[in-house]
């Protein structure tokens, strides 16, 4: 009897052993899945065109940044477009040699177009001026810019202007391209001076204007709580923190990288000369 006792201990041993091992295991991958959950992606080391794997690692919320909606990146932003607030940069400078390989403005605003026909919400895409030179002429092709998107329902307009980089500064140099300010940042009036005419415009058109990081005037960053609200997550994805990447940037540290090799060190082919990034090796 006690034999059989003994066997019976043995065995409920066993089993709530090996039942515990198996509740713990899957508490643990829970609360990993959770963690991971709170990342949110994004593309602004380099161009996601030319890198559609990071697609592979998006996220449950990413802010995918681009100057190249090319055809095979429209399908996959619309494949995973509830994922997705996207951020679709135009400066006016495509094609000249400030960018010499990004496409034209009038090439982008058509791909946009293909891109809301295909059913990506227009509530998740921010137009991005990104930067504003502040030239006469920068300033001119800023507005060229916000007329020929005014008709797309765009309801976010993001902007920076240029940072001067000692690097960025001699390509400048180097193309003969005046920029009238030795600082790195533009003085603050011609700042402020941008920021006024595209709020001008955003009451006209009924858009929003969001200034990146911008010393002197209020800014928005590029992952804020509403990204979070306008994907629907405000009840899964708590942002925290501050990313701390440079002065005036206040992103939440759950912001990730999502692209991947050496391109995200260095100028990537679009080749604009303002990059923040050293020229290609």
């Amino acid at each position: 009897m006690y034999a059989n006792n003994l066997v019976v201990c043995i065995f409920c041993v066993n089993f709530v052993s090996v039942n515990f091992v198996k509740y713990y295991n899957f508490k643990m991958e829970k609360n990993t899945e959770k963690i991971v959950n709170q990342n949110v992606g994004i593309t602004e080391s380099s161009e996601i065109a030319f890198q559609l794997d990071a697609f592979d690692r998006l996220y449950d919320a990413n802010i995918i940044i681009t100057k190249r909606l090319t055809n095979k990146l429209i399908d996959k932003i619309v494949e995973n477009k509830d994922k997705i607030i996207l951020h679709v940069t135009c400066t006016g400078w495509g094609g000249t040699e400030i960018e010499p390989f990004v496409p034209t403005m009038e090439t982008t605003r058509k791909k946009f177009g293909i891109l809301i026909e295909k059913g990506f919400p227009i509530e998740q895409c921010v137009l991005r001026i990104d930067p504003i030179i502040p030239t006469e002429e920068g300033i001119k092709r800023m507005q060229n810019v916000v007329q020929l998107f005014c008709d797309t329902g765009i309801k976010r307009v993001r902007f920076s202007v240029l940072d001067m980089y000692e690097h960025v500064k001699k390509r400048f140099n180097d193309k003969g391209i005046e920029i009238p300010y030795d600082t790195f940042h533009a003085p603050l009036s011609d700042r402020k001076r941008i920021n006024d005419l595209l709020c001008d415009f955003g009451h006209e058109y009924n858009f929003d204007v969001e200034a990146c990081a911008e010393p002197g005037i209020e800014s928005v960053p590029c992952l804020s709580q509403k990204d979070i609200d306008i994907l629907g997550l405000k009840d899964k994805i708590i942002l925290k923190g501050n990313k701390g990447q440079r002065s005036n940037c206040s992103c939440a540290s759950n912001k990730k990288e999502i692209l991947r090799g050496k391109d995200t060190a260095q100028q990537c082919l679009n080749s604009c000369i303002y990059c923040f990034w050293g020229s290609r090796r």
